[in-house]
């Protein structure tokens, strides 16, 4: 249980990318099956999702149980809240379950290799699908969802081609340095971005005047708001005399004060000369600290390619010795016709070749562990306990190496706990 939950991120992940894969399946059923209710879009898919990823918590045994008992609470709810199609809106679970019986066979895969080349291909032709069909009215308002979950899963198809690319790399030895693992990633989240941005730069030139406007927009009301705090000049008119003596009342008219009005055109120059500066100030800081920024990026990727090959060791194979493609080929040959040779039964074997037997389909199943003597194998198979894999162990090299018998009733038992 502890090992399972210590591998158990990556296999939600791995999880995640399948789900990422199917969500268009999904996302168009819902749209066609339940118009008016975007939750029917992705609803049942991420409950499949969370069933699946808590169903490897589970033995191994109780899993393909545990995922059927997940497809009825789907099938209830969507019957329960039918559409505008009747029954027909039961083609919802068709994702759910598909994810649900693909997950249970994937568990016992190792890290990273969940998925063959193959299923990942027809995620992304079912991706490209599902953007052409966006754009027909019957499936419109898809497509904000689809788009980010292509992005989201080209991301995880380039960290996964990334991450077989450096296994293959290493030619059947042992896993890459994870500096070397880590260099590779960060690189490949790089480009990814960078080529997200150039995908949209339609998008970020619109978010890019869009923010200018406002800018110029707050320069002009920072203007009004500080010409508003100026004194302004006045027109104001007199008013009548004070009737003394002959002189009676008259009416005196006050001319504007020039020397105001100068001011005010003074202080509207200099209050926009200040703003001015301002922003040509944070714009050259801002200036600065992007180059600043650009030139450590280059930096570390200059540095990360110069030193992606110091953990590296490369083992070349020289493709011109003939007595070795000779032997690989007589290898490849007589290794086709004992597997299409009829094997006999498991009962008719002895306890030694039921274990040579045993470990043989021990090998079909992990591929990563050929090359390698049966100790490495069983140290590095996370999957088995310690107990198990030391059991394993002992009986194949008393079975292989030793003139000692073994019962058939320990190999039975090995197979059973295998």
């Amino acid at each position: 249980m502890k090992e399972r939950l210590r591998i158990w991120p990556m296999k939600a992940l791995a999880a995640f990318a399948l789900a990422c894969g199917l969500f268009p399946a999904s996302v168009l059923l819902g749209r066609w099956l339940y118009p008016e209710n975007t939750l029917f879009w992705w609803l049942p898919l991420a409950l499949a999702y969370l069933w699946g990823v808590i169903g490897y918590l589970l033995p191994a045994r109780r899993r393909l149980l545990f995922m059927i008992a997940g497809c009825l609470p789907l099938v209830l709810l969507i019957g329960y809240f039918q559409g505008p199609q009747g029954i027909i809106s039961l083609l919802t679970v068709l994702p759910c379950l598909l994810l649900l019986c693909l997950l249970s066979p994937a568990w016992a895969r190792p890290v990273w290799e969940e998925w063959p080349a193959g299923w990942w291909i027809g995620g992304a032709i079912l991706q490209l699908a599902a953007q052409f069909l966006a754009a027909r009215p019957q499936f419109s308002g898809t497509g904000p969802f689809l788009t980010a979950d292509l992005l989201v899963y080209a991301f995880l198809l380039l960290l996964c081609l990334n991450r077989v690319g450096i296994r293959d790399g290493m030619h059947g030895a042992e896993k890459a340095p994870a500096p070397l693992r880590y260099r590779n990633t960060f690189l490949v989240i790089c480009l990814f971005f960078i080529g997200v941005a150039a995908a949209s730069w339609d998008t970020l030139a619109n978010w890019l005047d869009t923010a200018w406007y406002y800018l110029r927009l707050g320069i002009a009301y920072a203007i009004d708001f500080i010409m508003r705090l100026l004194p302004r000049a006045e027109t104001s008119a007199g008013g009548q005399g004070t009737g003394m003596g002959d002189l009676g009342g008259f009416e005196e008219a006050a001319d504007p004060n020039a020397f105001m009005l100068f001011m005010e055109k003074v202080f509207r120059v200099f209050a926009a000369v200040i703003l001015l500066a301002l922003v040509f100030i944070a714009l050259r800081v801002i200036a600065k600290k992007l180059r600043a920024l650009f030139r450590r990026i280059m930096e570390r990727l200059r540095s990360y390619a110069a030193a992606s090959g110091e953990d590296y060791v490369d083992e070349a194979e020289s493709t011109l010795n003939w007595d070795e493609k000779t032997q690989s080929i007589q290898d490849w040959v007589k290794e086709t016709m004992q597997r299409r040779a009829r094997q006999p039964k498991w009962e008719d074997l002895d306890g030694r070749a039921r274990v040579r037997r045993l470990y043989q389909q021990y090998l079909r199943r992990t591929p990563d562990a050929r090359g390698r003597t049966v100790r490495e194998a069983m140290r590095k198979d996370a999957r088995l306990s310690p107990s198990v894999s030391g059991r394993f162990t002992d009986l194949y090299e008393q079975a292989r190496y030793s003139d000692h018998d073994v019962s058939a009733l320990e190999a039975d038992q090995l197979r059973k706990q295998v």
